[in-house]
């Protein structure tokens, strides 16, 4: 499981070496697991590098996931609502563990418009996604989060724990994350938690604007459309908000 999310981490073509450093592996269980999962057409490798990618077998378990996933079923629509309604883009995010995938995507019809990548896997240190969700985790949750390194995707990226809990503290008073800039250039990004039935966080709803597009009006106006956007898809999900 580990060398397969290996793969959800931005690179297609991944080496042994990637791999193995990635995961804490060694290079000879990391080449026989690859064997094992290229048996069953899981990755493939390239004949001219002699890297892996993923196979056919991974993608029809992702399409598979993707159908049975009510949090995307029931997002998309949300997200093609929110996107209208705003004119920008929208994203839907699940948790996994202390990182998050991006499962979902509507793109602003604008021609000047920011862009996620849907499948990329971040740590939930990262965006306002991210920390929408960090927000609500239980605190020894956190702080295991926090005393691990806090990768920088670039010179914006807030790695400071301090500076972090600061943020997770404002998350939790206002409900919903901004961040500036800091995983995209230019960009300003607003994310609401999503929770299941038991009150648990388990993804986020987000809306990324380029930077020029957003005055302090126009500011507030995105942070309540997101929160109650992810309001809603909670109520649909079924879930339990501890947000007041």
């Amino acid at each position: 499981m580990q060398v397969l999310l290996a793969f959800s981490q931005g690179k297609s073509l991944l080496g042994v070496s990637d791999i193995a450093r990635s995961t804490g592996l060694s290079k000879a269980v990391t080449h026989r697991i690859l064997q094992e999962l290229g048996t069953n057409h899981l990755v493939v490798q390239d004949p001219a590098s002699r890297k892996y990618t993923l196979g056919n077998g991974a993608f029809a378990l992702s399409n598979a996931a993707s159908a049975q996933s009510s949090l995307r079923k029931e997002g998309m629509a949300m997200l093609a609502a929110l996107s209208e309604d705003t004119g920008e883009t929208t994203t839907l995010s699940a948790r996994m563990g202390y990182r998050r995938t991006y499962i979902g995507q509507v793109e602003s019809s604008q021609l000047i418009r920011i862009s996620v990548q849907v499948g990329l896997s971040l740590p939930l240190t990262v965006g306002a996604s991210g920390h929408a969700m960090l927000a609500f985790l239980p605190q020894a949750d956190i702080e295991d989060v926090l005393n691990r390194p806090v990768p920088a995707l670039n010179e914006r990226t807030e790695t400071r724990p301090e500076r972090i809990r600061e943020r997770l503290g404002l998350v939790r008073e206002h409900g919903y994350a901004r961040t500036d800039s800091e995983r995209v250039a230019e960009s300003v990004s607003f994310a609401a938690p999503v929770f299941d039935a038991v009150g648990e966080v388990t993804g986020s709803l987000s809306i990324a604007a380029l930077a020029t597009r957003v005055d302090d009006d126009r500011e507030a106006e995105l942070g309540r459309r997101v929160m109650e956007a992810a309001a809603h898809l909670t109520e649909q999900l079924g879930g339990h908000s501890p947000v007041h």
